[in-house]
């Protein structure tokens, strides 16, 4: 692949699924049936001819066909509404690493290099060995660096080859549970490179999910070191200085994340809750309504940012408002009933989780 160029996913459309539109083909000409349209239009690159057929014969089918919608607006550069039916998609076959390569390219094509990598990044999470977006993180990654700081931030491009093996299988244990692997892998990364930043901040990550904030503070510094221009890694460093209780420090590493990508919803969700806790309850509103505001594809997140919404409007005795914000909460993410998924996943304290389950 050439420098910035990216690489688009092929559709892969069963043509099994075409009889459910057998009633379209037996009623109208020819043009109304799918493969006709895929291999007379969409095959050959007519994509505004694709698209016309789409809304005179399948209008009422935009849900199931919308990766092609979506994959028609985007090689017509319509990236707003390419993003769009791919959301819809999304919907459908959540953390499906084709689609999410999809709405990175559209990023891309919009000069959005932040959500670009984001979306790079989620692809190559749900499918390690597609190199796709691994490839297109870094083009990009180096896109985004030619336009900061003369385009010289002295880090490594992520993802380079023989970490990003290492790195794929500590997550992959991660996930399955495995996180005596996962420390095993994320070290085997950095033996391969010392300055790999995504194994020290994967590290840093297992250990604050078993409660060792220390161990994690370590890794999470000793990341810094190698470079510190990723705002993950200020966010956190936040998170696990919050477990602390050094509320300063805290709160200095969230708005370090929203300095380095003001676009970033959980730090702004995360400053939230601390200010929560500082009853500085203007404040925990204010960046509660940015995160809610940048936050459109996360429901978890916003789910959280919501319910943090319904808990002060609990501890100024609006009762109606609470109820209401906290029923929007739940509609989001029905997780945020469960105690186990809010002591333990999410981590709020017993007072906070006390306080949500009275309303």
């Amino acid at each position: 692949m050439k420098k910035y160029m990216l690489v688009f996913a092929v559709i892969a459309v069963l043509f099994c699924k075409i009889n459910q539109y057998s009633a379209f083909a037996q009623t109208k000409p020819h043009e109304s049936d799918l493969e006709f349209i895929l291999t007379n239009y969409y095959i050959l690159g007519k994509y505004e001819e694709t698209l016309r057929l789409l809304n005179k014969y399948y209008i009422n089918n935009q849900k199931e066909l919308s990766y092609l919608f979506g994959l028609c607006y985007l090689k017509l550069g319509m990236n707003k509404m390419a993003i769009e039916y791919f959301n819809i998609t999304l919907s459908e076959h959540d953390n499906n690493y084709e689609v999410l390569n999809n709405i990175g390219v559209a990023y891309y094509q919009e000069n959005d290099f932040v959500n670009a990598m984001k979306y790079f990044h989620l692809s190559f999470t749900a499918n390690p060995n597609y190199k796709i977006a691994q490839t297109n993180y870094n083009e990009a990654y180096a896109k985004w660096t030619s336009e900061t700081e003369s385009g010289r931030l002295n880090t490594l491009i992520p993802f380079t080859e023989k970490p990003t093996i290492y790195n794929s299988l500590a997550w992959l244990n991660y996930y399955t549970g495995s996180f005596n692997d996962a420390v095993y892998y994320f070290n085997k990364a950095i033996t391969e490179d010392k300055n790999y930043q995504f194994a020290y901040i994967g590290l840093a990550y297992i250990y604050d999910e078993v409660n060792n904030y220390e161990t994690a503070l370590t890794y999470l510094k000793s990341a810094e070191k190698i470079s510190d221009k990723n705002p993950d890694l200020y966010n956190n460093m936040g998170i696990v200085y919050y477990h602390l209780n050094d509320y300063r420090n805290s709160e200095n590493a969230f708005k370090k994340a929203i300095s380095l990508n003001d676009k970033f919803a959980e730090p702004y969700n995360n400053l939230g809750f601390l200010y929560i806790d500082k009853k500085e309850y203007k404040l925990s509103e204010d960046y509660f309504n940015k995160s809610i505001g940048l936050n459109i594809d996360n429901k978890a997140l916003r789910a959280e940012s919501v319910a943090g919404l319904a808990i002060i409007s609990a501890v100024k005795n609006d009762s109606e408002q609470s109820k209401e914000y906290k029923e929007f909460s739940v509609s989001l993410d029905y997780r945020m009933n469960d105690v186990i998924y809010l002591k333990n996943k999410l981590k709020w304290s017993n007072d906070l989780i006390i306080l949500w389950v009275k309303i």
